[in-house]
């Protein structure tokens, strides 16, 4: 694996991410330029881990595909944020509907020390679950670990917004059923000489959940962020010039999508 194109599929991948937030976000707070590109940060030190540091997973990596790494940075990076906003980030959560700050079943958890702790205990079943080694080879077993991963991330959904929004069954299913639907993606471009691991496709599975559902929320629903007030004020210049994002994200989709055309009929 070459080190500079695998970091450079890395960063664009957190670019992408980036530009959905900056979409949905920016009609609230403003473009940012300082935190713009920080999922691409993340991106990239997630890559520098996984390629220098010696995981007894490091050698499963090094035969990935350039689309399996653009969709497991991606996986990683979403459930770390998530955990970094929920259980270490400290701010004003007054501007938002739904707090991005963890709550236990909707209370409001007083303790930094015990949001810390928890944290801490997540975080390192993220790096336990990613460095699980049985390889994946039958398509029975990619559907259904696609399935699952959808679950696991309604669930965590569920958990943090259902409190405020309520519970929406056919929406819980959402995630596992498009996973489930996308499971012969990953399927053909695994290499039966080198199979990917369990923990490896679950991040895979992971990104592509996000991929998938915030393109449709954000570029084709054109929902406004649910997670800020109801009442809290749009800034309308950026409602009219946000749509840039839009285009650069369907520039990055075409580029993904002949990289995986190669990659499948390369192999």
């Amino acid at each position: 694996m070459n080190f500079y194109l695998g970091l450079g599929i890395s960063v664009v991948s957190g670019l992408y991410t980036s530009l959905w937030g900056a979409f949905k976000d920016s009609p609230y707070e403003g473009f940012k330029r300082g935190t713009f590109p920080r999922s691409a940060y993340f991106h990239l030190a997630i890559f520098s881990v996984l390629y220098f540091a010696p995981l007894p997973c490091q050698a499963d990596f090094f035969a990935l595909g350039w689309v399996q790494v653009f969709f497991l940075t991606m996986g990683i990076e979403r459930f770390l944020a998530e955990l970094y906003k929920g259980f270490f980030r400290t701010e004003d959560q007054g501007k938002y509907f739904v707090p991005s700050r963890m709550t236990f079943f909707g209370r409001y958890v007083a303790s930094d020390v015990l949001r810390y702790a928890v944290g801490s205990a997540l975080v390192l079943g993220v790096f336990a679950v990613l460095l699980i080694p049985a390889p994946m080879v039958s398509f029975l077993s990619f559907l259904l670990i696609a399935y699952l991963t959808g679950l696991l991330v309604s669930l965590g959904g569920a958990y943090k917004d259902a409190p405020f929004e309520g519970f929406h069954a056919l929406k819980f299913q959402r995630s596992g059923v498009v996973l489930a639907v996308c499971a012969p993606l990953f399927y053909f471009l695994n290499d039966p000489a080198h199979p990917i691991s369990f923990g490896f496709l679950v991040y895979m599975n992971g990104g592509l959940e996000r991929f998938i559902v915030e393109y449709y929320k954000t570029y084709i629903q054109r929902t406004m962020s649910g997670k800020f007030r109801p009442d809290l004020p749009r800034i309308q210049q950026y409602v009219d010039t946000r749509e840039k994002f839009h285009y650069a994200a369907l520039a990055i989709i075409a580029g993904l999508i002949g990289l995986y055309v190669y990659e499948v009929g390369d192999g």
